[in-house]
């Protein structure tokens, strides 16, 4: 049976200092949560919570086994949610892609997953319950020219998802994917000048859907591939 813990034990949000983490950061926290935030910059997370004691910084590479476990033992008690957040993108044509390219796909997207999910669904189990909630995309829905590294890093993410919501709702926990489109971020304003992000999805649209994974109130939401796409599909 499927619950949601809702005692005071905080969310862990990784990616945090990115232009989604920050909003999911202040979503969580203006809902009265802790939030601990996880990223790969010091500056960047001291800069997050400076001033903010419900805001808990802590550097980690999420791609080493063991830092993801000493990640979840520095947190001290299991959080209630785990948001993930962590992810990169490229693209080339197959034919094109290098080598570094794949495994940065593969690594950045589907082993922090890997790593993040796993300790997640054991620290879960001994806590009888708990929610995750990932990012994946549209395009792990279906392969496009000159992004089938990322479509399939991303699938790959999708799938974890959802043998992880099955795996965990057994001992109370739930896992869901959030699949965004084009976020209204300085990152893509810059990599598309041209484009009009008026039909953009913002990071705070995105984060909201995120918290409300994360309840109580989805909690008959399991395993699902929410897509949050903007005002233009």
């Amino acid at each position: 049976m499927v619950k949601d813990r809702t005692d005071d034990s905080p969310v862990l949000v990784t990616g945090a200092a990115g232009a989604l983490g920050r909003s999911v950061v202040e979503s969580f926290v203006a809902a009265g949560r802790r939030v601990v935030a996880v990223g790969r910059s010091e500056a960047s997370l001291g800069e997050l919570a400076a001033g903010r004691e419900s805001v808990v910084p802590h550097a980690a590479d999420l791609t080493d086994a063991a830092a993801v476990a000493g990640l979840f033992d520095a947190v001290g008690a299991v959080p209630s949610a785990v948001v993930h957040l962590v992810g990169g993108f490229r693209h080339a044509p197959l034919a094109e892609m290098s080598d570094d390219d794949w495994r940065f796909l593969w690594t950045v997207n589907v082993e922090s997953s890997f790593l993040v999910f796993r300790e997640a669904a054991r620290r879960f189990a001994t806590a009888g319950g708990g929610v995750l909630v990932a990012v994946s995309s549209p395009a792990a829905l279906a392969g496009a020219a000159g992004v089938g590294g990322y479509a399939a890093a991303k699938a790959a993410v999708l799938r974890l998802v959802e043998s992880l919501a099955r795996e965990t709702s057994v001992f109370g926990g739930r896992a869901n994917a959030v699949l965004p489109g084009t976020m209204d971020t300085p990152a893509n304003r810059r990599a598309m000048p041209d484009a009009d992000p008026a039909g953009w999805v913002t990071t705070e649209q995105v984060a909201e859907t995120i918290r409300w994974l994360a309840g109580h109130e989805a909690s008959a939401v399991n395993g699902a591939a929410v897509r949050v796409p903007g005002p233009t599909l």
